[in-house]
């Protein structure tokens, strides 16, 4: 058995940053994203200095959104 076998289970901030990978992709091929029960698309994001966290700015819509807040709606490729 070697090193490469044992695969560390993924922690909460690896699933936070494929979550920020995601969000970044679904801006930029424009894919959907669902917010509050309605499909709208990612306009914008940015971090804050000193945030643990990006906030997300939907097309249509001026208050800031946390990433939890959001599901993307991946398309089959």
């Amino acid at each position: 058995m070697s090193a490469r076998d044992q695969v560390p289970a993924p922690t909460a901030q690896d699933e936070a940053d494929k979550h920020d990978l995601r969000i970044h992709r679904a801006m930029q091929r424009a894919l959907p994203v669902m917010h509050a029960g309605l499909k709208q698309f990612i306009a914008g994001f940015c971090h804050h200095d000193g945030d643990a966290e990006m906030v997300i700015y939907l097309k249509g819509s001026a208050e800031p959104v946390r990433p939890c807040d959001i599901t993307i709606l991946e398309q089959p490729t």
